[in-house]
């Protein structure tokens, strides 16, 4: 049953109404010969109108599976550099805050992209599909210090948060300030580098008026965290050049036929 539904949806179109005029202007002629006329008819043209009819259909069975090959390759083209764009999208959206719900969606989006690859990928040449593993290899990477980064920033929140009077000294309040409030990953790093290597020097020139235990652990755990943040934006920025080239790949020459 579902073969001749699938049958009647996609080629009762062609078949009914080739075969059916042929019949009826074959049933036409023959009654309109004289007798023995018919006969002659039947034994010198139906095989070369059979031959042609089959040939006609044939060629519009071959057409219309490659056309929709074509077009479901293209559709899975499509889905692929909509995937990578929005891995894209969503790697940008982690820093500089690194929630966990985002890293997670992430982590999330990537097990679905890896559990889609090998059906997207079908009929891509081997290079392309390596330069897709490699994005997939490189995000996962990123996910990974990502996960680092986000308890770190929660120690170093609550330090800020239960000692407000580190505030006070105007260069951990710019360190402070640089590190909450700053957009841009890779800025935040050299941003964050400079203000913590102020701060020293400040400390350096001056005799501390009070014990300077918590700004000391928090320029540590600071320091910590812009060395996994080195690591992150270095990361992320192999990874969005490995998209820009799978994804020209997958535009250029991503299939063969």
């Amino acid at each position: 049953m579902n073969l001749f539904q699938k049958w009647f949806y996609r080629w009762s179109f062609i078949d009914i109404p080739t075969l059916g005029i042929s019949a009826i202007l074959l049933i036409y002629y023959l009654n309109s010969q004289p007798s023995g006329g018919a006969e002659a008819f039947v034994n010198s043209l139906v095989p070369n109108l059979a031959t042609e009819l089959f040939g006609v259909w044939l060629s519009v069975r071959i057409i219309e599976s490659v056309l929709r090959l074509r077009q479901k390759r293209s559709r899975l083209r499509t889905q692929l550099i909509e995937n990578m764009n929005y891995l894209v999208t969503l790697i940008r959206s982690i820093a500089p805050h690194f929630e966990q719900q985002t890293i997670d969606h992430l982590t999330s989006e990537l097990n679905w992209f890896e559990e889609m690859k090998d059906y997207r990928i079908s009929g891509t040449s081997k290079e392309t599909i390596d330069l897709i593993n490699e994005v997939t290899k490189l995000y996962s990477k990123a996910a990974k210090e990502a996960l680092k980064i986000n308890p770190l920033r929660d120690g170093i929140n609550d330090l800020f948060l239960k000692n407000p009077e580190m505030l006070e000294d105007g260069h951990m309040k710019e360190l402070h300030d640089v590190y909450r409030r700053q957009n841009y990953t890779r800025i935040i790093v050299r941003r964050i580098d400079s203000r913590i290597l102020r701060y020293k020097e400040h400390i350096a020139l001056s005799e501390p008026e009070r014990p300077r235990l918590k700004e000391q652990e928090i320029i540590k755990k600071i320091e910590t965290y812009s060395e996994i943040l080195k690591v992150y934006t270095a990361i992320t920025l192999e990874a969005e050049t490995a998209v820009l080239e799978a994804r020209s790949a997958v535009l250029n020459r991503e299939f063969n036929f």
